[in-house]
Formats: structure tokens, C-alpha cells, sequence
């Protein structure tokens, strides 16, 4: 029994300095004077209401202070021990590179230190607030070294530590490249968690097995992560999950048994990565889906036929801003009767097809065709260049969208006649009788000028040879010609031109020689005589 004492004293006496020794460190560490503390910040107090069981409600906002430290202690007017009270407290942008040990308080806190700069984190950094409810770190430097378990630990009972209330994290923008395992093994209420933004590139072993543990998750945000795709175990896991968003990563297809959590996915983010289509199957199985956002992918060219056949709850699609896409399906998504919001702006296409015949039901008045969206409130459709032809009206027309197209932004590009033309001030049955003259042709501004076309270049060149061709030909002709008639001497001599004084010359010449031969007959016959 003795000995048994000695045991327990001796246990007894470790405990207390490890308090003291922890105590002293605690007492080291500087915390910024909360004397007055309501005249450097904000403090605005709500008293509790007994008639409507509002309770108190106590704000602190310290932002931009300049601090870098948190406060010891709450101010005395928040009552801090008080159970049921609220405290909403906020140091985000001030310089706090060490993120201590949070006051202690019993009522209800949400805290937020954004753009602190944070580095490091004091553990157990929420110990003595057990009934924090929602955490914002984002905005800086935390890394996955300094993000141990022993962070969000509450306080020990009998032989374990209790866990805390925390229910919303916010981790986005800081330096993650992965989690512990057991990082979340002190925070099972957590429904809600952001890592938008760290660099995790893909989920190891140690970061699955920490989000799968999360098994109450409802919103979980991995955009702008760099991911290409998710381990199927944490949808295995997650079957709360009604919130996901994965925009600004690498997905080209969604992971494998993504329809796990059909039966809770209510909205999914899937904007700016890189699928080049979407199909029949791509949505299978997202049978409570509301919010579908599509958006912004440079790579997305085609939504096929029945991609929004399943999708009956569908309210809320995003697919704008999608600069190759020059297909979509219109057809199915006729079948998403609750529809409310539709943006199609700012892509490729040029037309909208249904498959069915709109005419007798647009042209009959004494029908009014029931609307396929009742609730449709917004639809976008500006910046497509969009050919204004029967078939486009119509389908707008049916739609019951018309008239709430953002007219001023919503032109026609084709045909010429009705190039710039908004579409709200046109009908179908005004565009389907009119008849295009043969004059106006469409006329392709993207297109090269004519002399850098290939036709036209071909022309010129096949031009250019039968005009060389051409030339030989004649050339040759006129050589052949001109040789024949010389041989056959058809020709004319040469005229031999002299001068007047030569020619004198030469007939006085010959009139000398012919008197002397006369005068010698002359003198023979006299000598004869």
C-alpha cells in the first residue's frame, strides 16, 4: 500500500511541474494589453433577449491593428465564461507569425486571423475553447509540418483529451502539400472544410486517410489544388457530402465511383479544368444534384445528347465562358423542370436544336404551349455568334426565354442582313419568313484576303503558265514562218544605194573611153583617104 502511495506522489509531483513549467512558458509568451482593449477595436455588445431566447452576441474585431499577438485574455464586458453566449472575434490582417493558445472562453466563438502571416501554431492551440465552432486561417504561411493533431486537441479528461466543437475550417491559401492522418482525429463535427489553394497535386495515403475520416463532412472545397483525380475510398467515406468543388484543377473525367455520393451531392464545381466533353454517363448516378457549374474550360468543345437526361432536380447550370464549345445539348436539359438559372454566355455556338418540330405548336394561337422552365429566371446568351434563323427563334421562343434574354448584350452575327441586331427585338415567325437576297453572302471576317486564299493562289499560278505557254507557242510560229519564206526565196535583195557624185564620175568615165575609140576610127579612115 505504501509503495502504492509513493507511486501516486510521485505522479502527483511530475504533473504539477509539468503544469508549472507549461505555465511558465505560457506566461513567457507576449500577448497584446486588452487594457481598453474596446477603444483600439471594435466591441459591440448584443445583450440576451429572454422573450425570443435570442442570446448574448459579443464582436471583436481587431483587423488592421497592427498587432502581432493575440489578446490574453476576452474583455470582461463579453462575459466569456458564460455557456451560451456568442463571441465572434477577428485579428485577420495584422502581422502574427505565432498563432498561441486562444483565450479561454466557454461560449460559443468563431475566430478568424486572415492574412496574418501565420508560420507557426501553438500546441494545443484551441485547448481552452472547447466550443469553437468555425476557424479561419486563410491567407497564410502555414505548412503541413506545423499542422499536427495536437493542434485542435481539447482539453484532457480522465484519460483522453476531449475533442472540440469545430465544425467550419478554413485552410485555403496557405503552404499545404499534405495532411496527417490523424489530423482531424480531435474534430468529428467538422462539416465543413477549405484547401482551396495549397499545393497538394495529388492525395497520398496520409491526406486520404484523414479526409475520409471526416465522416460528417457536408462542404469540402480542393479547388485550385492541382489535382488530376480523387482516391474512390474518400466517397466511400463522405456519404454526407453535398457540396464539392474542384474547379481549377486537372481533371479531364470525373473519378472513378464519383456516384457514391449521388444519393447527398447537391452542388458540384467542376469549372476550368480540362474535359473536352461530357456525355451521357459523365453525371450518372447525381440524382439530388441543383448546382452544376461547367465553366471556363478551354479544352471543352461538346455536351452531347442526354447529358442532362438524369439530372431531374438540376436549378443552377453554369456553362459559360467555354471559348471551343460549339455543341450543346438543349434537347435534354429540357427534362430539368426546376430550372432557374442558365448561362450559356461567351461561347462558341451558333445555334440551339431541339428535337421536335416547334411550328404548328409556335404558329397555333389558339394553343398556348406550356413552358418547359416555369421557374426560369435568368438566362444568358450573349457573347455566341449566333445565326438568327428560324430554327433559333423558335427554340427560344418555345423555351418561354425570349424575353428574358440581356437584350442590349444579345446580338446576331449571321446572316449579314441581321448582323448586329438584337435578338430580343426579333420572332420566329419574322425571321422565318423573310427571305435572305442572293446578294448578301456570308462573309467570313476571320477568313485570309482573297490573293492568300488556295484557290486563288492556284488560279494565278495555272493562269501565269498558259500565258508563258502561250507566249512560246506564238514565239515558235513566227520563227517556223519566217524561216520557210527565206528558204523558199521569197525574199527581196538588198537595195545598193551610192551617192550623185559617184554616179557622175563614173558615166563621165565611160564617155571618155567611147570618144577616143571614135576619133581613132575617124583618123583611119582619113589616113585612108
Amino acid at each position: 500500500m505504501d509503495l502504492y502511495k509513493n507511486i501516486l506522489y510521485i505522479t502527483f509531483c511530475i504533473a504539477i511541474f509539468w503544469i508549472q513549467i507549461g505555465g511558465a512558458q505560457h506566461e513567457d509568451i507576449p500577448y497584446e494589453n486588452v487594457e481598453k482593449i474596446c477603444e483600439k477595436c471594435v466591441c459591440i455588445d448584443k445583450p440576451a433577449d429572454p422573450k425570443t431566447n435570442q442570446v448574448a452576441h459579443h464582436l471583436l474585431s481587431c483587423t488592421v491593428k497592427g498587432f502581432k499577438h493575440i489578446l490574453a485574455r476576452w474583455p470582461e464586458e463579453f462575459n466569456a465564461h458564460q455557456k451560451d453566449n456568442v463571441i465572434v472575434a477577428s485579428f485577420s490582417g495584422n502581422t502574427i507569425e505565432l498563432l498561441q493558445q486562444l483565450p479561454t472562453t466557454n461560449a460559443t466563438l468563431s475566430f478568424a486571423c486572415r492574412h496574418c502571416s501565420i508560420k507557426y501554431l501553438q500546441s494545443p492551440t484551441f485547448m481552452d475553447v472547447p466550443n469553437i465552432i468555425s476557424l479561419d486561417l486563410a491567407y497564410n504561411a502555414i505548412t503541413t509540418e506545423e499542422l499536427i493533431p495536437d493542434v485542435f486537441r481539447g482539453p484532457y479528461h480522465i484519460s483522453s483529451y476531449e475533442p472540440i466543437a469545430l465544425a467550419e475550417l478554413d485552410l485555403s491559401h496557405n503552404h499545404l502539400q499534405s495532411l496527417d492522418r490523424l489530423l482531424f482525429q480531435h474534430t468529428p463535427n467538422l462539416t465543413k472544410l477549405n484547401l482551396a489553394h495549397n499545393n497538394l497535386q495529388i492525395l497520398d495515403y496520409p491526406t486520404t486517410a484523414a479526409l475520409s475520416s471526416v465522416t460528417l463532412l457536408k462542404n469540402l472545397d480542393l479547388s485550385y489544388t492541382g489535382l488530376k483525380t480523387i482516391p474512390s475510398v474518400i466517397f466511400e467515406k463522405l456519404t454526407s457530402l453535398e457540396i464539392l468543388n474542384l474547379a481549377g484543377n486537372e481533371f479531364i473525367a470525373l473519378p472513378e465511383n464519383f456516384q457514391l455520393i449521388g444519393q447527398s451531392l447537391k452542388s458540384l464545381n467542376l469549372a476550368g479544368n480540362r474535359f473536352t466533353a461530357f456525355e451521357e454517363t459523365s453525371f450518372l448516378g447525381l440524382k439530388v444534384l441543383t448546382h452544376l457549374n461547367i465553366s471556363g474550360m478551354p479544352t471543352l468543345k461538346v455536351v452531347k445528347y442526354n447529358t442532362f437526361t438524369r439530372l431531374e432536380h438540376l436549378t443552377h447550370l453554369d456553362s459559360s465562358h467555354n471559348t471551343r464549345l460549339d455543341t450543346f445539348d438543349f434537347d435534354s436539359l429540357m427534362h430539368c423542370v426546376n430550372l432557374t438559372y442558365l448561362d450559356i454566355s461567351h461561347c462558341h455556338l451558333t445555334s440551339l436544336t431541339l428535337n421536335m418540330d416547334l411550328s404548328p405548336i409556335l404558329n397555333n394561337t389558339n394553343i398556348t404551349a406550356p413552358s418547359p422552365w416555369p421557374r426560369l429566371k435568368t438566362f444568358l446568351i450573349a457573347g455566341n455568334p449566333w445565326t438568327c434563323d428560324c430554327n433559333l427563334l423558335q427554340v427560344l421562343e418555345y423555351a418561354g426565354s425570349h424575353h428574358r434574354l440581356e437584350g442590349d448584350q444579345s446580338r446576331c452575327d449571321m446572316p449579314f442582313i441581321l448582323a448586329g441586331v438584337k435578338l430580343s427585338n426579333l420572332t420566329a415567325s419574322q425571321v422565318c419568313s423573310m427571305r435572305i437576297p442572293a446578294k448578301y453572302q456570308i462573309v467570313d471576317e476571320n477568313a485570309p484576303p482573297r490573293f492568300r486564299r488556295k484557290r486563288y493562289i492556284i488560279l494565278t499560278v495555272i493562269t501565269a503558265s498558259v500565258v508563258v505557254v502561250m507566249g512560246l507557242i506564238i514565239g515558235l510560229i513566227v520563227v517556223c514562218i519566217r524561216r520557210r519564206l527565206k528558204r523558199d526565196d521569197y525574199g527581196v535583195e538588198p537595195i545598193r544605194y551610192t551617192s550623185v557624185r559617184s554616179s557622175n564620175l563614173s558615166a563621165f568615165s565611160h564617155g571618155q573611153a567611147n570618144g577616143n575609140g571614135t576619133n581613132g576610127s575617124a583618123g583611119t579612115r582619113t589616113s585612108g583617104v
